[in-house]
């Protein structure tokens, strides 16, 4: 089955792309990864090599970037063997390391990472005498790098083989060889084929047409991975129709299901083009930051929240309990939405408005327990939908908590305990809480509702020791906080 390699993260003629490495700005990059993906992309390929930056550390940041808001497997693309070590040693999963080819020196460094790190890699068909014109010379460094790989171990069906798009305005003939040496890579080594495509069209009018129509040629040869800008739908749906005819997509459902009263595929955007839930939701925090600046300017603050950011964030967390994203996503998701508030609360501040808080909350990891990364998850989400959080901090005694509470009228605690040997500490700070007169109503019942979590909390637990909600995880600390403050 052919899948779709995106291309666009890659500096090399993409002024726009070049500037975002020297200014560090990821959330353009992750825009470029959502993007693709959102437009068919199934791998995407990860180069940010330029000379005016640190390619190692930013190769790092935006793989762990990339994979905090994105589950495409990714190909980490360089020419150095430091910078695809520091990219494997960070990376969660297998990628695909982008390149190795048949000089000696390439095959040495790049090979043993790749066992190291049980990797796939792409093959390319050059080597010191450069790119041979036959397919014939292509397909014996084919041979030779396939023959290398299983030497150290390495699978070939982990070796994928690229024989090289060369531009046809310049030579014509080349096409030719480059297809005939993908179909002997394919029949003849077994090994899964590589192809970047937009480049046989370099210096010709309609580029779009001659690149769907290579594709389309390559795929009938054997071509398992095109790397492609995914969209441009001409190119994208070359592929899909072709697993139509070609029998691998079973009873045309994802030709249907992309196709099937859907727009065509989404062309690139400019970051202030995406919307603010969309920005939020896929963590890009300067562009909702930027969003958000754009949107105060004719709407409502109030509105903003109430309309886009929650719902954003009630999005979020319903992704995250049908473990459809993960806790990176959520929290890079709840920095975003901070962002947002943050404009906001600058917005209020300068034009006389009012606060936007939804009311009060104190949360504390109770006395005796130092471990505070789950509370301060909670505070995140509970400030970034509109509640007004005094984190009191760890380690903190029952009567702070109550002193806190009494002084600033506060109507909801959250406790935090992730030590069995803390839980008597959870326990006396709610019964310090009950038995405070300030904090009961006329007829004596509680005014302040307590929310407790941690690991080694239970359900019953919780409910034996006095607490009117068990949180599992910061999305129910929300959950509960609607209840009680709206």
């Amino acid at each position: 089955m052919p899948r779709i390699i995106g291309e666009r993260i890659n500096p090399t003629g993409k002024k726009l792309f070049k500037q975002a490495l020297v200014d560090n700005n990821i959330d353009y990059i992750l825009t470029q990864a959502l993007s693709q993906v959102s437009g068919g992309a199934e791998i995407l390929d990860v180069n940010v090599g330029h000379p005016e930056i640190d390619e190692k550390k930013m190769m790092v940041r935006v793989l762990k970037a990339i994979q905090s808001v994105c589950d495409a497997p990714l190909q980490i693309d360089s020419t150095k063997p430091d910078v695809l070590e520091a990219g494997l040693r960070c990376y969660n999963g297998k990628p695909i390391v982008n390149s190795v080819n048949g000089e000696e020196k390439s095959l040495a460094s790049v090979l043993p990472l790749v066992k190291k790190y049980g990797a796939s890699v792409v093959g390319l068909t050059l080597d010191e005498n450069g790119i041979p014109k036959t397919a014939e010379g292509r397909f014996q460094i084919a041979k030779r790098i396939v023959e290398r790989a299983e030497a150290l171990g390495i699978d070939r069906r982990d070796v994928y083989i690229d024989c090289l798009t060369l531009t046809v305005s310049a030579e014509q003939a080349a096409c030719g060889e480059t297809l005939r040496a993908l179909h002997r890579v394919k029949t003849e080594l077994g090994c899964k084929t590589c192809l970047g495509v937009s480049n046989i069209s370099f210096g010709l009018p309609n580029r779009e047409l001659v690149n769907s129509t290579f594709l389309t040629m390559a795929l009938e040869e054997g071509l398992d991975l095109p790397i492609i800008n995914p969209n441009v739908a001409a190119m994208t749906g070359a592929v899909r129709a072709y697993r139509v005819l070609a029998n691998l997509d079973q009873n045309s459902l994802d030709f249907i299901a992309a196709y099937n009263d859907a727009p065509a595929a989404p062309k690139p955007q400019a970051q202030t083009d995406v919307s603010l839930a969309d920005a939020v939701y896929s963590g890009l925090k300067a562009e909702a930051a930027a969003v958000t600046e754009r949107l105060l300017e004719s709407r409502d603050a109030m509105q903003l929240v109430n309309e886009m950011l929650i719902p954003a964030l009630d999005r979020v967390g319903e992704d995250f309990e049908k473990n459809k994203i993960f806790l990176p996503q959520l929290i890079q998701s709840a920095n975003t939405a901070q962002a947002c508030f943050d404009v906001i609360k600058r917005h209020l501040s300068q034009s006389g408005g009012a606060s936007v808080s939804k009311g009060k909350i104190i949360v504390a990891t109770v006395k005796g327990d130092i471990h505070d990364i789950g509370k301060n998850i909670v505070k995140v989400l509970l400030d970034n939908y509109g509640y007004t959080v005094v984190d009191l901090g760890k380690d903190v005694d029952p009567q702070t908590v109550v002193d806190a509470a009494v002084e600033q009228n506060i109507r909801m605690i959250g406790l935090s305990a992730l030590m069995t040997t803390t839980l008597k500490s959870m326990e006396d700070t709610i019964a310090l809480i009950r038995r405070t007169p300030a904090l009961q109503n006329p007829d004596g019942s509680s005014q302040c509702k307590v929310f407790v979590g941690g690991a080694v909390l239970t359900k019953d637990y919780a409910m034996k020791i006095g607490a009117d909600f068990y949180c599992r995880d910061a999305k129910e600390s929300v959950d509960a906080a609607k209840k009680v403050l709206g």
